[in-house]
């Protein structure tokens, strides 16, 4: 009989022979084990390395125009299948065909006034944009009515078939530029940065586009005018508009052609005033432009109307007046009549001596220098003449002497003759020895 205790210990013989094997076989089997996930690594590793090394072939094999036909076709269906009234696009420059949304208050391209499907386009995009902008639509803004399209959808989407008119702001060659914020909200007018030339077509008109000042082009940019200070009601008149134009656009360019002035340079000002419809649109500035005039429009001009020719320029400014210059010359001088000395009265007077009837008035001579009369001397006599007739009231002084005629009579030595005064002798005059 068995021993239940016993039993329960014992192993059975089975066990122990499996217990055995396995005990003899261990180490080879787990040998092979790592042997076979070390070889099952392995070649998930070179399908791996295969797969990659096939992608890159592929990439690279690729011709260019699959990868942009699929980029684009993806790309524009996107845009085009939900751009809205509103929507802001941009792009990479000269790839209008990659767009995408912005924010319309960051950089961007294109405002989107509304989409319109191909198969039924029936209006026109002006309408579309009065319709978006409203009462701030103005004709004659700086923005240009444009369309985008996304060309011929090859994934299928008809939505990518959709017309986009809207609006843009270009630059030179045409080309949009980047502007920020909402066309609603921001001052439609014409203007240009100062020094920007605008293009002329074949009949010789501004483009209103602008270009390169080395190719040829009809108008230069000066600046531009605002008309909110000036006018702050409602929109001004044509003719109250000119004469403030004209002149601020008149300071412009001779600020702008310095040392050069306008009125020297052959150039003539262009401008256009503001519309009623511009000036409730919001419009206030007005662009100064100058250019050479032609018989019909302008004249082509190449170049930047600053790199004018010295003939051009104006004079130099007088240098002004050194102080190493003579003085000016005096004035001539004021003839003072001199003073008669008091002495007695003469006892014996001589008869007068008529004048001569060959001359007009008696020869006057230059006054000697007075001298200090001398004690032992007497004074000398005073003659009387006849006394001519009285001068009128008005009138300065007699002039200087003029020349004795030839055929009047000998002047008295030592006796100053004046029109209108008594012949007067200088004292201490001793006459010559005959």
């Amino acid at each position: 009989m068995r021993n239940p205790q016993a039993g329960k210990c014992a192993p059975d013989l089975a066990s122990v022979l499996a217990a055995l094997e396995d005990e003899c076989s261990g180490p080879d089997r787990e040998a092979k084990r790592r042997r076979a996930r070390a070889h099952r690594r392995g070649i998930l590793t070179l399908a791996m390395i295969a797969l990659l090394v096939g992608g890159v072939i592929q990439l690279f094999t690729a011709t260019p125009e699959t990868r942009s036909a699929a980029d684009v076709g993806s790309r524009a269906s996107v845009v085009f299948s939900n751009a809205g009234t509103g929507t802001c696009l941009s792009w990479p420059p000269d790839a209008p065909e990659k767009p995408s949304f912005v924010q319309c208050r960051s950089d961007h391209m294109f405002e989107v006034a509304k989409p319109v499907g191909m198969t039924s386009f029936g209006e026109p995009c002006q309408l579309a944009v009065r319709e978006y902008l409203g009462t701030r639509y103005d004709p004659n803004s700086r923005f240009t009515i444009s369309v985008l399209w996304a060309g011929d959808a090859k994934d299928g989407n008809t939505d990518a078939r959709n017309l986009l008119c809207g609006l843009q702001l270009l630059g030179p060659g045409g080309k949009p530029v980047l502007f920020k914020g909402r066309i609603v909200d921001l001052d439609q007018s014409k203007v240009w940065p100062a020094g920007t030339c605008l293009g002329i077509d074949s009949s010789n008109r501004s483009t209103d586009i602008p270009v390169d000042c080395s190719t040829p082009h009809g108008l230069e940019v000066s600046g531009a005018v605002s008309l909110a200070e000036r006018f702050p009601g409602s929109a001004p008149s044509d003719a109250d508009q000119r004469p403030y134009i004209t002149d601020a656009c008149t300071r412009m360019a001779d600020a702008y052609l310095a040392p050069a002035r306008l009125a020297k340079s052959g150039l003539t000002l262009a401008y256009e005033t503001l519309s009623p419809a511009s000036w409730a649109a919001g419009s206030r500035q007005v662009s100064c432009s100058i250019g050479r005039p032609a018989k019909q429009g302008w004249a082509p001009t190449t170049g930047s109307a600053r790199t004018l020719s010295p003939a051009d320029l104006p004079p130099p400014a007088a240098p002004p007046p050194s102080t190493s210059q003579a003085p000016p010359p005096l004035p001539p001088p004021v003839y003072q009549e001199p003073l008669i000395p008091v002495g007695p009265l003469p006892t014996e007077v001589p008869p007068p001596v008529p004048p001569s009837p060959s001359t007009e008035a008696p020869p006057i001579t230059e006054p000697s220098p007075p001298s200090a009369p001398s004690p032992l001397e007497p004074s000398p006599a005073v003659v009387p003449t006849p006394t001519p007739e009285p001068l009128p009231p008005q009138g300065p002084l007699p002039g200087p002497a003029t020349p004795p005629s030839e055929a009047g009579p000998e002047p008295t030595p030592g006796v100053l003759e004046i029109p209108g005064v008594p012949p007067v002798t200088p004292p201490a005059y001793v006459p010559p020895a005959a």
